[in-house]
């Protein structure tokens, strides 16, 4: 099998500038949060098992399925209920077990059913079903395929950016690659104005607010799940306990975000005003610092209205200059200034 050609200096620089080059980074995030997702959904699966294997067992008879039809107002409403009953171990005693409108639908009259409860109170039962997954009993009452159908978004978009990224160094071999950008100047400024004009805008602040309300969010929904289930007098704390930590973890991944999303703007600012800087065509101004801060301002404006795959960047270029000339001119030296 061939070995796949490396990229040249050159074709680095420009897989470097077209923005696919930490493409993998988000995508193995995402695969992360994808296996994550499985691993522990399939630990609560076993976690299930382990304590139902833990409770009595017996077997119980569905005596009764019926169907309830009820108006409120102009809507129809459909319920369902289910009578199980069941025989404690070494016991005559017949009790039965009543759902009303739960998730018992796998169930019709005449079924056997495993059951568990509790020893010393044989009226708390829980209905097991075989897992397809693992292949052991668990809870008949809980949808552990949620979990599954949830977990298939961060991997599509994991995969999504690993295919890009794949995808631009395969164009970039091939020469089919090209930035459409010519000494540091954007070929058509007006581009910019027409992305504004389709309210394709986003915004980094809008980004940190929304993150940080979802870390308190996250935050203050996983201590009090943490809470309940630490202080619960019921024996089954494992799995709210898990979903709790879960959730708090979620609120460290919002507040990565946060940092990131921070650093990004802060080094693109500082990259920007550094390439004012460098340029004897600003050497005109009195406070470079404070005339850089216009440019700026408009180019972090603009690259809101961009998508976040553009080929347009947060770069210094003497276009901004010429642009913005008319708001650059009070910060232009005078004659006392320059003697």
């Amino acid at each position: 099998m061939a070995q796949k050609r490396k990229l040249t200096d050159e074709q680095k620089k420009l897989f470097d500038m077209s923005g696919a080059k930490n493409d993998w980074v988000v995508g193995l995030v995402f695969i992360g949060i994808f296996l994550t997702i499985i691993g522990i959904n399939i630990f609560c699966r076993y976690s299930d098992n382990r304590k139902l294997e833990s409770m009595e067992y017996t077997q119980g008879v569905v005596t009764s399925r019926e169907k309830y039809e009820k108006w409120i107002g102009n809507k129809r409403h459909i319920s369902e209920s289910i009578i199980v009953e069941y025989s404690p171990k070494d016991s005559n005693t017949k009790l039965y077990f009543h759902d009303s409108d739960g998730p018992y639908e796998f169930l019709n009259v005449g079924d056997i059913l495993d059951i568990y409860y509790v020893k010393d109170n044989p009226e708390k039962v829980f209905i097991a079903k075989v897992d397809w997954l693992t292949g052991r009993n668990v809870r008949g009452d809980i949808n552990y395929e949620s979990a599954l159908i949830v977990s298939v978004f961060p991997l599509f978009i994991g995969v999504f950016f690993f295919v890009e990224e794949l995808t631009v160094r395969k164009n970039i071999r091939r020469d089919k690659f090209k930035l459409k950008k010519s000494d540091g100047l954007y070929p058509d400024e007006n581009l910019h104005e027409l992305a504004r004009m389709s309210n394709g805008k986003r915004s980094w602040n809008g980004a940190l607010v929304g993150l940080s309300l979802l870390y308190v969010f996250f935050m203050f929904m996983g201590s009090s799940i943490i809470f309940h289930s630490l202080t619960s007098i019921e024996s089954d704390k494992i799995s709210a306990l898990i979903a709790g930590i879960f959730i708090l973890l979620l609120a460290q991944g919002a507040a990565v975000g946060v940092f990131f999303i921070a650093r990004f703007v802060l080094d693109k600012k500082r990259n920007f005003i550094k390439g004012f800087m460098a340029d004897d065509a600003t050497l005109v101004y009195k406070d470079r610092q404070k005339a850089a801060d216009v440019p700026w301002k408009h180019v972090k404006h603009f690259m809101e209205a961009e998508t976040l795959w553009s080929r347009y960047k947060y770069d210094y270029s003497r276009l901004w200059l010429e642009k913005y000339e008319d708001e650059l001119e009070r910060f232009k030296k005078n004659e006392e200034d320059s003697i």
